[in-house]
């Protein structure tokens, strides 16, 4: 029986520990800043970034070429492997049709998800994959752990204001609450690949306690695979993290950054977490 190999992309967000440790490879997207283009993770750090932007500059993003999955993807299967390759969301950037076009362009079997979320999102799905392919499993079984992970997976994040997401595009349901007032801070969730409001709250301290809450009400004490994240708000990681190993049933908590490429369109003070039940 043929190994399967994971892929994903780099908004995974995963540690380099991790990747290293599950096996799992990766495309880069692309950073722009000025007139420089940074390979996510290659070429930019997560501290680099923010720091740009904390110095005002813009950042935007692209998707990896076709032809850069498909070098990944011939390499991987050169020795008759398959590919299972996990992109964020469709509905956030291209990588996922650019991940598709690739599959076709090699002789060896390489199958693409779309994971309809972002970052550790993306991230913890590569790893349950990858724990299963470890364990032998087919690549028709680990396409089916995944897709019955992907609608378990929950996403909640605040961010300090909205403009990044506006000015990206990637404002989804979200814009309904542009034009909050000062110190209102927009709670927002992932659905179906799409930004959604949640709810508006007054702070940054009641918006962590508020994402526990929701955390706790959703799980009902039920076992739960989980990470919190921050951008540059390594405080409100912190709060997040003590609250969720008090009060979730953690089977496993990882912390982590949100790196540049979703960055670029949440800002540097989102904080958040993502978990799927065990």
């Amino acid at each position: 029986m043929p190994a399967v190999r994971i892929v994903t992309d780099s908004t995974a967000d995963l540690p380099e520990e991790l990747y290293q440790k599950h096996d799992i490879s990766r495309v880069p997207l692309k950073v722009l800043i000025g007139q420089e283009v940074y390979r996510d993770g290659v070429d930019i750090s997560t501290r680099q970034f923010y720091q740009y932007l904390q110095q005002g500059e813009t950042a935007g993003t692209s998707q990896p070429s076709p032809g850069e999955f498909a070098q990944l993807f011939a390499s991987l299967t050169a020795d008759g492997s398959q590919v299972l390759c996990l992109t964020l969301s469709s509905h956030f950037s291209g990588t996922y049709q650019s991940a598709r076009v690739a599959a076709g362009m090699v002789n060896g079997t390489v199958e693409v998800i779309d994971t309809k979320s972002a970052t550790r999102g993306v991230g913890l799905l590569a790893m349950a994959a990858a724990q299963a392919a470890a364990k032998g499993k087919t690549l028709q079984e680990i396409k089916d752990l995944v897709y019955d992970l992907i609608p378990k997976m929950r996403v909640f994040f605040l961010v300090d204001s909205l403009q990044y997401l506006e000015r990206g595009g990637r404002i989804g349901k979200a814009q309904a609450f542009l034009g909050t007032l000062l110190n209102i801070k927009p709670l927002l969730c992932v659905k179906e690949g799409i930004v959604h409001p949640y709810e508006k709250v007054r702070g940054k301290n009641k918006g962590l306690e508020r994402i526990i809450q929701i955390a706790e009400q959703d799980t009902a004490g039920a076992e739960i695979i989980c990470a919190v994240l921050d951008g540059n708000d390594p405080a409100a990681r912190a709060v997040l993290y003590q609250k969720a190993r008090e009060r979730l049933n953690c089977r496993e908590i990882w912390q982590g950054n949100i790196g540049p490429v979703i960055g670029s369109h949440v800002g540097p003070g989102v904080s958040g977490i993502i978990y799927y039940r065990a």
